[in-house]
């Protein structure tokens, strides 16, 4: 494939002339204050600009410009943020919505963290992120924290943190979104608010309904083959009580539920989660903050696996999956300024998971004859300190130490359903895991336009209960074995970047990284059965065309990049946003899978970009986003290249009223073919076409 910037920037030029009536620069077009963003996902309070590792916030009207995108999708313009594949949630599989960054992904689990108003929002079984469940009609900005920087949240967090914040309700008010696109699309949200002397209520709701698209390329469809989609459905709510001027009490409550179809008429799975929580905000007369939190959610999905006959013309159910989850999460922290610089935070947290899945498989003429039980818990949890210790107006050094526990246990019972008989029963040992990882920061201002910053840290990541007890297969013929002895992996990183900022309205960011992680875990392959049935270990039988692959912690991995941001405003009405990531993300050591060193961590491309210009015109607005990701590979020994692809997004709004927005929105604006997956037969899959949508925005 050829990717070339000239239709990027054509489009930019026909757009923008188009509304460029008064677009002469006045010279006041000034940067958003990033000093003056305090960011909540490092836990300290620092702002943008006093982080020592390179931090990233999307604003409002970033997520807003691009309101028909899932949450996933406006990520994106992050670069170096994926998930397992670059096929949108609405069409993925639950299992392949995990999210990395910096290229430290590879198997269907997260290596970044991602919170929710500072809550995690992952699956208690496998990591994955269940991206409709936000209210992205709600959301008010991402912090985005690289690397080990934010370590003092513990597990997952060793690409980094995402923490999306939603609104707060300051007045009583209506907010409404809708939406209309081709191929047909129905997207709606609408939040309302209500303030009182002593109480803030706040709810919202969200309806989505698509025919979605074919992720098979025309010349490779069957009979079998229909569109992806998935439909969901979300509420939420949340009261405030306000005890004093220093003390509040919140309780928040939500309901979400989403069925997904995966190309073939019974490939179907369907997931439902309540979620309740509460928490307490408390200032004390000594400057000293608590904040504490308790949430317990329960997740319930139901899955059909199926496989398709030899003609191509019918799929049968192989497996049915049903998998009740409930976690249990709680945290305190506490923070204080003193006089001589610091500011101390301190903090413990706790989540336990429990989790059962039946498995029914052997299915002979629609009737399973076997079941598979597997009964598994998890329980974690770590305290944190950390100081932020401002020298001087041009020091400050930012450290943090925390330790962490984790024990899991699980058990397996296979029953021929059609005796009864238990035919095997495996009780796995408990394990347990300990670990202390530190962190050292430090920040220095050069003059008022340049800052320079570095930082070292430590970081680790559990193995998921998916990973240790659960193995899986996917309809292309790849089974995935389970690993009850996966160790947790451990992450070594420093980085060192510079910040310029040049007369209130440009600022460049240049970050140079680099990430070891020991004990990588990813999917090894141990055998392909090219035209003939093979016995392979540990999957037994492999039938012509089957790839057998095993979890297992392969040694070293090594991640070395590069990451380049700039902004630009020339005037009040025109902005362009360049972000950058050269990433070098491959195995370095593996004394039991030799065939992987020096092979590219799977779907981590070493180039991507992103490149966004906005204007703000007489009659319209206007915003144009180029992204580019390089090459990929699918799997662990480099033989499956997933092509790289450039994509053009085009959005125009006019605010019709102080109250009312009409939006229309151009996704894939040259209806790029993008591969997201290639398997050893040669099937490929491919994103979402172009996508045209029209809505409207209504607030008061």
């Amino acid at each position: 494939m050829q990717c070339s910037l000239l239709p990027f920037l054509f489009t930019l030029f026909a757009t923008t002339a188009l509304g460029a009536e008064d677009s002469s620069s006045d010279g006041d077009g000034n940067l958003p204050a990033l000093e003056e963003i305090v960011v909540e996902a490092t836990r300290a309070g620092s702002t943008v600009l006093n982080i020592p590792v390179n931090t990233s916030i999307l604003s409002e009207l970033d997520i807003r410009e691009y309101a028909t995108k899932s949450v996933d999708e406006i990520l994106r313009q992050i670069p170096g943020f994926n998930l397992l594949r670059a096929a949108d949630s609405i069409a993925t599989a639950p299992t392949t919505s995990t999210v990395s960054l910096r290229g430290l992904g590879g198997t269907a689990a997260s290596r970044t963290l991602v919170l929710l108003d500072g809550i995690p929002i992952h699956s208690p079984v496998s990591s994955e992120v269940y991206w409709a469940r936000i209210p992205k009609g709600q959301i008010e900005r991402v912090e985005v924290v690289r690397g080990g920087g934010a370590n003092a949240w513990g597990n997952l967090s060793l690409g980094g943190v995402i923490n999306i914040i939603t609104k707060q309700p300051r007045k009583d008010g209506l907010d409404f979104t809708g939406s209309i696109a081709y191929p047909k699309t129905v997207d709606l949200s609408i939040a309302a608010s209500e303030i009182t002397e002593r109480w803030e209520l706040s709810g919202q709701a969200s309806y989505y309904n698509t025919v979605g698209y074919y992720n098979i390329p025309e010349n490779q469809r069957v009979l079998i083959d229909e569109r992806v989609y998935k439909d969901y459905a979300n509420v939420s709510g949340k009261a405030t009580y306000l005890i004093n001027e220093k003390a509040r009490i919140f309780v928040t409550g939500s309901l979400f539920g989403e069925e997904r179809h995966g190309g073939t008429p019974k490939d179907i799975d369907t997931t439902d989660i309540w979620t309740i929580g509460t928490g307490l905000l408390l200032d004390t007369d000594n400057n000293s903050q608590w904040r504490a939190n308790l949430f317990y959610e329960e997740i319930d999905v139901k899955d059909y696996s199926v496989q398709v006959n030899s003609d191509n013309d019918e799929d049968t159910v192989r497996m049915y999956r049903l998998q009740p989850s409930s976690a249990l999460g709680a945290g305190l922290v506490w923070s204080k300024e003193f006089a001589e610089g610091h500011t101390f935070t301190a903090g413990v947290d706790y989540r336990w998971t429990e989790i059962t899945v039946n498995d029914f498989g052997r299915y002979l003429q629609g009737i399973a004859r076997e079941q598979k039980v597997i009964d598994a818990e998890q329980d974690m949890g770590g305290v944190f300190i950390q100081d932020t210790w401002k020298l001087n107006d041009r020091w400050q050094l930012n450290g943090s130490l925390r330790y962490d526990y984790v024990t899991n246990q699980g058990s397996t019972v296979v029953s021929d359903l059609t005796s009864g008989v238990v035919t095997s029963v495996e009780i796995y040992d408990r394990n347990s895991e300990n670990t202390v990882n530190p962190s050292l920061g430090a920040v220095f201002r050069v003059s008022d336009g340049v800052s320079l910053r570095a930082a070292a840290y430590k970081g680790f990541r559990a193995a998921t209960l998916r990973e240790l007890f659960r193995s899986s297969s996917t309809r292309s013929g790849v089974i995935i074995v389970n690993n009850p002895a996966l160790a947790p992996e451990r992450l070594l990183g420093v980085e060192a970047g510079v910040d310029l900022t040049f007369f209130d309205n440009a600022i460049v960011r240049l970050t140079l990284f680099q990430n070891t992680v020991e004990d990588l875990i990813q999917n090894i392959t141990r055998g392909v059965a090219d035209d003939a049935p093979i016995f392979v270990e540990p999957c037994g039988l492999l039938l012509a065309g089957q790839t057998c692959r095993e979890l297992d912690n392969v040694g070293e991995m090594q991640a070395t990049g590069v990451e380049l941001e700039a902004e630009y405003h020339p005037s009040e009405s025109w902005s362009l946003f360049l972000s950058y990531l050269y990433n070098d993300s491959e195995v370095t050591k593996a004394p039991d899978n030799p065939q992987v060193v020096g092979k590219q961590v799977r779907q981590a491309p070493k180039h991507s970009f992103t490149a966004r210009v906005r204007h703000q015109g007489r009659w319209f607005d206007t915003s144009v986003l180029g992204r580019y990701v390089g090459d990929r590979f699918e799997d662990d020994i480099n033989t499956l290249p997933v092509d790289e692809f450039f994509v053009l997004d085009l959005r125009f709004s006019r605010q019709v009223s102080s109250s009312t927005e009409i939006f229309f929105t151009i996704e894939n604006l040259l209806d790029e073919e993008i591969e997201t997956r290639l398997t050893n037969a040669g099937d490929r899959q491919i994103g979402r076409p172009r996508f045209l949508g029209i809505g409207m925005r209504f607030s008061r």
